[in-house]
């Protein structure tokens, strides 16, 4: 249930359009029976990315209902979702709360790992151990 507030806000918005929603890029395309409601995930994404966000992409959809797409336009990556009877952003306001919070754990699970250390600095770590332990490792 959202607030008269928020309901009023939503009213509001442009059907079909992008609009901006807390830095995220969304839009809600309403159709005969029912809309689908999209987010910008990524405007350009490289290969790599694209293979990340699918192998976080399953885990998300069974908790979100959101699934992964690419743009045929301009090859963005987006997360979309059915919306069956939905007519406006008021009734679309819980699953974009969902899409938002599916975005950020998608983001976060796209961030590359940090870097393991070069091969140099393991090797110098074996030494010391091996120092460290008489000679031995």
């Amino acid at each position: 249930m959202v607030s008269q507030e928020t309901e009023q806000w939503l009213q509001g918005l442009p059907l079909g359009e992008p609009i901006d929603i807390g830095g995220e890029s969304v839009c809600l395309l309403v159709d005969d029976d029912g809309a689908e409601l999209v987010l910008v995930l990524l405007r350009e994404p490289s290969q790599v990315q694209i293979a990340e966000a699918m192998r976080s992409g399953f885990q998300c959809a069974l908790e979100f209902d959101g699934g992964l797409a690419i743009a045929e336009d301009s090859g963005a990556l987006l997360l979309n979702r059915w919306l069956a009877q939905a007519e406006s952003w008021v009734d679309a306001a819980e699953a974009l709360e969902d899409l938002l919070n599916q975005a950020s754990l998608c983001r976060a699970a796209m961030k590359p790992s940090p870097a393991r250390p070069a091969q140099e600095s393991n090797r110098a770590e074996l030494r010391m151990r091996a120092a460290l332990n008489g000679g031995t490792s």
